[in-house]
């Protein structure tokens, strides 16, 4: 492992125990087993993958972080000679890739259960899609578990966030009112048309439905994503980060040594 490297240090300790990271992916694929065994009708079924990809995704983001935070390790973290862009750089980078796992599994069993009108155009679609949806999700994931202090208020907040992104994104109905639609549902409106969740959402949609029709603008911005995350984990896993400054091994001094020799 090259020196400064976050990245890797942090996607080596993820995948370091079989066991935890079995039990994720298996989470992951019985949540969305009902969604693509059981015949349901198409908006039920996207609605239902889209949920469980933000659920795992940003709860455990969130839950991540605030561990990350509150053992203390995001100190040491910043320890290292890495500068501190890089370094979120780094934990943002590896929390998609975890994620990517389990959301890419799921979403790859959606798209097979639905194969009879997939093409090369609608994979690259979903894909970049997927991309841009789970960074928004770490971003936000990171910055509830900043707010928690303990186990149990991550637990929490996250429980709130996700009930909240739901609705904002178009997987949960917003209550109807009486009097028409109102200040909120105008809102939530503007939020959807540039929500990703929402996008990847209305592209699981399509698929269920057999259409095989990609906005432009959709497509343009889902394959700029998808090649911008997939160029940076490159960098990153081959980099071995940016040093806050010049380091030699000969200016380490040993007590009331001289500097060390190598």
């Amino acid at each position: 492992m090259l020196p400064g490297n976050l990245f890797r240090l942090q996607l080596a300790s993820a995948f370091s125990d079989r066991r935890q990271t079995l039990l994720r992916l298996g989470a992951s694929i019985l949540l969305a087993f009902p969604f693509l065994l059981i015949r349901m009708p198409a908006r039920v079924q996207a609605t239902g993958i889209t949920m469980i990809i933000l659920f795992t995704s940003f709860f455990g983001a969130a839950v991540s972080h605030a561990h990350l935070r509150i053992d203390g390790r995001l100190t040491r973290l910043s320890l290292l000679p890495t500068s501190r862009w890089v370094l979120w750089l780094d934990l943002i980078l590896s929390s998609v890739m975890m994620r990517l796992g389990s959301s890419g599994i799921v979403l790859g069993a959606f798209v097979v259960a639905n194969s009879g009108h997939v093409t090369a155009a609608i994979l690259l679609n979903l894909a970049g899609l997927l991309c841009v949806a789970l960074v928004l999700l770490t971003l936000l994931g990171m910055g509830t578990g900043r707010l928690a202090r303990s186990n149990a208020e991550v637990h929490l907040f996250g429980a709130l966030a996700t009930g909240m992104l739901a609705m904002l994104s178009g997987v949960a109905p917003l209550p109807v009112e009486t009097q028409g639609p109102g200040a909120l549902h105008a809102w939530s409106a503007a939020i959807t048309a540039w929500n990703p969740i929402a996008w990847l959402l209305t592209a699981l949609n399509r698929l269920a439905l057999g259409s095989t029709a990609i906005p432009r603008l959709e497509f343009t911005l889902s394959c700029l994503a998808l090649g911008t995350v997939v160029v940076g984990a490159v960098l990153r896993w081959r980099s071995g980060g940016m040093q806050k400054g010049s380091f030699n091994a000969r200016d380490i001094v040993i007590g009331d040594r001289a500097p060390m020799e190598v």
